[in-house]
């Protein structure tokens, strides 16, 4: 899946532990804390193709 064309933004609540990792991702790679995220995405629903449910279960914490 390859993310072209107009984009949108979004907003995300993250624990604050996996926003810390995120943004030692990013600054290790000299990238944005979004390109990281964007990425994570995509990459989750590359895996999930043609898929709906969700593989973590439904209940939400």
């Amino acid at each position: 899946m390859l993310a072209t064309g107009k984009t949108v933004r979004s907003t995300v609540l993250l624990p604050e532990p996996v926003h810390r990792q995120v943004q030692a991702v990013a600054a290790a790679n000299d990238v944005s804390s979004a390109w990281v995220i964007r990425q994570a995405v995509l990459q989750y629903l590359s895996t999930r193709t043609g898929q709906v449910e969700l593989p973590l279960g439904k209940e939400r914490p």
